[in-house]
């Protein structure tokens, strides 16, 4: 049975939503550590000094020029975290909505209590 075009872009969205929360969780472990059970971890600048003070054995010179640098960069990171956030979040939307077209109105209610009750326990995690 051939995929509508809708069907096709919800798809397409849906892998594009995995392919960039993988990259983003990816990323976010290699330079700040493993993230929690909800897979959200704001960056721990001081964390990850002491990961790489531990790892490649910094001097406490080196560790004092870590620290300066990473709390240099402080406000753009949380920034680029939050705009990623804001992203995925509007991304999660448009999913939704598109995946609510698809279904029947009984079917549309269920999806959005689904959605209710994975936005509560996310909120959760993050906490």
């Amino acid at each position: 049975m051939p995929l509508t075009r809708s069907t096709r872009s919800a798809v397409l969205l849906l892998i594009a939503t995995f392919v960039l929360g993988a990259a983003a969780g990816v990323a976010g472990a290699a330079l700040f550590g493993p993230s929690d059970q909800g897979g959200h971890r704001r960056p721990d600048p001081d964390r990850y000094r002491k990961r790489l003070t531990q790892e490649l054995k910094l001097t406490p010179a080196q560790q004092d020029s870590v620290r300066a640098i990473l709390k240099l960069h402080k406000a753009s990171v949380d920034s680029a975290w939050a705009d990623a956030g804001n992203r995925i979040e509007t991304l999660r939307t448009v999913i939704r909505s598109e995946i609510s077209q698809q279904l029947t109105p009984d079917q549309q209610r269920k999806y959005a209590l689904m959605n209710q009750r994975n936005d509560s326990l996310r909120r959760q995690a993050e906490k």
